[in-house]
């Protein structure tokens, strides 16, 4: 058995013999009504986009079609990846946000699940830009605020299909893709049942551990670049960033939140996994005894949790919860269990 075989078997092994699954027991966690100031800097103008389609699969029960949507003044396509059910009444829909260095990798692979599942799947494609070591520290928070608003200006374009059901919504992402649609689901009142998967926060702690090369790369050039020292980058970055998964956490329902944890990532370490984990109000979690990129490839221990999420959440007649206080938030962190998934 070859060195690659062998860590695929051993982290497949280690997911499915390791998982715990953790299920609140206490009274869900309601959010807080999302602020005038972070509801207006999440707005953007709403036009007809130019789209192009292009099918380029065909299955029994679903087909794949490449979608690009030309927003008016817009500098760049939003590009799609949709996996259609065939149907022939609306299906919910989930919007998908990748990985960091990759737009297909192990999406694809879950996307094709849920569309046989009956569901429409939609890959957002990552917006691609340039970091400039010498350019402003505001960039991140411009990306990231960027990527958040091309996930609402998909979903509009999604939601005219007549066989998309606006009221049963949900969002999915790993690792990056995890981080974007945690922050999506604070000020994306359409999209209310969220699956997040290997992300953290605050940010800019996050960038400062983690050992990602990339990320690690982009860090000593910039603040080299403005000759700062790695705790005034940090603090830097702390007052610009507000596209943050900890920040916005609070208007967020974690009633409708299932996460997955990885114990031993160093990529978005663990402990602003946690971070976050209990920023939401400890929602829904799978624990898992890996780091970052075994716990992707052993993504199908944590797939039957997911999909029962999905189903389970779908089926629920849409209500609105009425807001809490902080302090309710406080007390219902407390609550819940953690058992041994078999």
């Amino acid at each position: 058995m070859n060195g690659v075989r062998k860590t695929l078997v051993i982290a497949g092994l280690l997911a499915t013999t390791g998982c715990a699954s953790y299920r609140p027991s206490g009274p869900p966690r309601a959010a807080l009504p999302l602020p005038d100031e972070i509801r207006q800097y999440y707005e953007y103008a709403r036009g007809t986009p130019r789209v192009a389609m292009r099918v380029t699969e065909r299955h029994p029960s679903y087909s794949v079609t490449e979608v690009a949507l030309t927003e008016p003044g817009a500098t760049e396509r939003i590009r799609l990846t949709w996996y259609a059910p065939v149907a022939t009444e609306p299906r919910p829909l989930i919007l998908i946000s990748p990985i960091r260095g990759s737009d297909t990798l192990i999406v694809d692979g879950c996307a094709q699940i849920f569309a046989n599942q009956g569901w429409h799947a939609v890959i957002v494609k990552r917006f691609h830009n340039n970091f400039d070591p010498d350019g402003p520290v505001s960039q991140v928070e411009d990306y990231l605020h960027t990527a958040v608003i091309r996930h609402r200006q998909a979903l509009d374009w999604l939601l005219t299909q007549p066989d998309v059901d606006p009221n049963r919504v949900g969002t999915f992402g790993i690792s990056y893709g995890g981080i974007i649609n945690a922050a999506l689901a604070a000020v994306e009142p359409r999209a209310r049942i969220h699956v997040i998967d290997l992300a953290g926060g605050p940010l800019p702690g996050v960038m400062r551990k983690s050992d990602e090369h990339s990320l690690r790369h982009d860090w000593d050039r910039s603040r080299d670049s403005h000759d700062l020292t790695n705790t005034q980058f940090y603090e830097a970055l702390q007052a610009i960033v507000r596209t943050d998964p900890v920040k916005l956490a609070p208007y967020v329902n974690g009633d409708h939140v299932l996460m997955l944890i990885a114990r031993f990532d160093r990529s978005v370490p663990t402990r602003y996994q946690l971070k976050l984990w209990r920023a939401l109000g400890k929602p829904r979690a799978d624990f898992v005894p890996l780091g970052h990129y075994t716990s992707i490839i052993a993504l199908p221990a944590h797939r039957q949790s997911l999909m029962n999420f999905f189903e389970t959440q779908f089926a629920q007649p849409v209500t609105s919860s009425p807001p809490v206080h902080h302090e309710a938030h406080e007390a219902h962190e407390a609550d819940g269990r953690l058992s041994s998934r078999e």
